[in-house]
C-alpha cells in the first residue's frame, strides 16, 4: 500500500490506532502514542 493510499484508509477511519500528519505540505501517517513514555517519543 502506497503512503497516500495509507493516508485515505486512515482518514476513512480504517485504522483507528493511526492518524494524519501535515509535515511540510506531505499528509504523512503516524502512529497514535499509547500514554507509555518508556515506548514513545519526546
Amino acid at each position: 500500500m502506497t503512503r497516500a493510499e495509507f493516508v485515505r484508509e486512515i482518514e476513512r477511519g480504517n485504522y483507528p490506532n493511526y492518524h494524519v500528519r501535515d509535515i511540510n505540505g506531505v499528509k504523512t501517517p503516524a502512529s497514535n502514542p499509547d500514554g507509555n513514555p518508556r515506548n514513545n517519543l519526546d
